[in-house]
């Protein structure tokens, strides 16, 4: 599945976690990581669509924005106007977040397979040893999700 492909799925799938009234703008800067986190990143989105809706709040906190950043998944939820999560709410969200940003760590960012984080030429990325040789993917940080 490419990375468009990807978020349309996630925009269609998962509706409910996302502010209707979000731009088409704002959705080409929705998810900036490559397609190896795939798999994480639906995981995370409907590990939070079902924690949200046994508690009953859907369309109480949307995801704003899932990116790489410094070889690791980042995910960021913005609760709707007058909402405030408790802390028992954003303690758990935070439990499912930290799972999955350690395991991508772990995951190559391209293939999905085992890696751990690198620098290269100051860039973090999370890669397999085949994938972090491949210099057209390592070149230029700023493009990850993007190209791929």
């Amino acid at each position: 599945m490419t990375h468009a492909e990807f978020v349309v799925h996630l925009r269609q799938t998962y509706a409910g976690l996302f502010d209707p009234d979000t731009s088409e703008e704002a959705w080409s800067l929705f998810l900036t990581a490559n397609t190896g986190w795939n798999e994480l990143i639906e995981e995370y989105v409907r590990r939070v669509e079902v924690f949200l809706a046994k508690r009953g709040l859907l369309s109480k906190l949307y995801i704003r924005q899932i990116e790489e950043k410094w070889g690791g998944l980042r995910c960021y939820l913005s609760p709707t106007n007058g909402y405030r999560p408790s802390a028992e709410v954003a303690a758990a969200l935070g439990v499912i977040y930290h799972e999955i940003a350690e395991r991508s760590y772990h995951t190559c960012d391209v293939c999905g397979g085992a890696g751990r984080l690198k620098s290269n030429n100051g860039c973090y990325l999370t890669r397999c040893n085949d994938h972090i040789a491949d210099r057209r993917l390592a070149i230029d940080c700023r493009k990850i999700g993007t190209e791929l």
